[in-house]
C-alpha cells in the first residue's frame, strides 16, 4: 500500500502533467483563434475592397446644366427664372445639414405655395461642405441627383422627399431607388435619371455651386438669401403671409438685386 508521502507526490506530478496538457492545448486554440481572426480580416478587407472598386464611378467627360439653370448655379422651383418685378429667394441647402432638413420641414410648403402663386421666385444651390473635401461624398452625390432629377422634370418633388432619408444617409441605394420612388419617378425618366446619377454627369455644376458657396462666403447652411439680406428664420412667423413680408422687407431693403453677394455671417 502506498503512503501518504508518494501519493502525494504522484499526485503532484499528475497534476503538472494535467496543466502542462492544457497550457499547450489552450495554445493550440489561441492560435487558431488568431489566424482564424487574421483570416477573417483579410476577407472582410477584400469583400470591402471589391465593393470598393465595384462602386466607383467615373465621371462623365460631357457635363451637363440642369434645365433652366440660374447663373449663379441653383435650379430654380418650377423653373420659374427670376426678375426684378418680384422677390427673389436665394436658398442655400447641403443636404447632409439637420438644421436644413428643419427648416425645410417648416418652410419648405410656405416657399412652395409662394413661387406656386407667383408672388415669389426661388432657387436652390446646394453645397457640399459637409463632405469634408471627401470625394464624391453623401453630400455631393445627392446635389448630382437632384440636378439629375431636375432633367427629368422632377426637381421640384426630389427636393421635397430628400430630406426625409437624411437619417438613413445618401447612400447609392437611397439616391438610385428609394428618394426617386418616394419622389413618383418612374418609368423612362427613372431610367434615364438613374443613368445621368450614375456617370454623375451634373458634378461639374454641383461643383461650381459649392465653389460659389465658398467663394461668396455664405458659411453656413440653410442660408436663405434675398438681395444679399440673410432672413433670420427665428423671428419669421412660418405662415404664408408671415414668410412673405420678411421676404419682401429683405428684397426692398437690399435693392432688388436678384443674385449679390450675401451680407456677412454672423455666428
Amino acid at each position: 500500500m502506498a503512503n501518504n508521502s508518494n501519493l502525494s507526490k504522484r499526485a503532484a506530478l499528475r497534476q503538472a502533467q494535467e496543466m502542462d496538457e492544457r497550457n499547450k492545448r489552450n495554445k493550440r486554440i489561441m492560435g487558431f483563434g488568431f489566424g482564424l481572426a487574421a483570416l477573417v480580416v483579410v476577407v472582410v478587407l477584400a469583400i470591402v475592397n471589391v465593393q470598393a472598386i465595384g462602386n466607383r464611378t467615373s465621371v462623365a467627360e460631357e457635363q451637363l446644366t440642369p434645365p433652366a439653370a440660374t447663373e449663379g448655379y441653383g435650379i430654380p422651383l418650377e423653373g420659374n427664372a427670376p426678375s426684378a418685378d418680384k422677390p427673389h429667394l436665394v436658398l442655400w441647402e447641403d443636404y447632409q445639414c439637420p438644421a436644413c432638413a428643419s427648416a425645410h420641414a417648416t418652410l419648405g410648403p410656405i416657399v412652395e405655395q409662394l413661387v406656386a402663386d407667383g408672388s415669389i421666385t426661388t432657387e436652390i444651390r446646394t453645397a457640399h461642405f459637409l463632405d469634408q473635401a471627401r470625394e464624391d461624398g453623401p453630400s455631393s452625390r445627392t446635389a448630382v441627383a437632384a440636378a439629375a432629377a431636375a432633367e427629368v422634370g422632377a426637381f421640384e418633388d426630389f427636393h421635397r422627399v430628400a430630406f426625409d432619408f437624411q437619417d438613413t444617409g445618401y447612400t447609392d441605394q437611397v439616391l438610385r431607388n428609394d428618394i426617386p420612388q418616394a419622389a413618383g419617378i418612374t418609368g423612362e425618366d427613372l431610367t434615364r435619371y438613374v443613368e445621368l446619377y450614375n456617370s454623375r454627369s451634373f458634378q461639374e455644376f454641383v461643383d461650381d455651386a459649392d465653389q460659389k458657396f465658398r467663394d461668396d462666403a455664405v458659411d453656413a447652411t440653410p442660408a436663405y438669401v434675398v438681395s444679399g439680406q440673410r432672413l433670420d428664420l427665428g423671428s419669421i412667423e412660418p405662415t404664408a403671409e408671415g414668410f412673405l413680408s420678411a421676404v419682401t422687407a429683405a428684397w426692398e431693403e437690399g435693392g432688388k438685386e436678384i443674385d449679390i453677394k450675401p451680407e456677412p455671417y454672423q455666428r
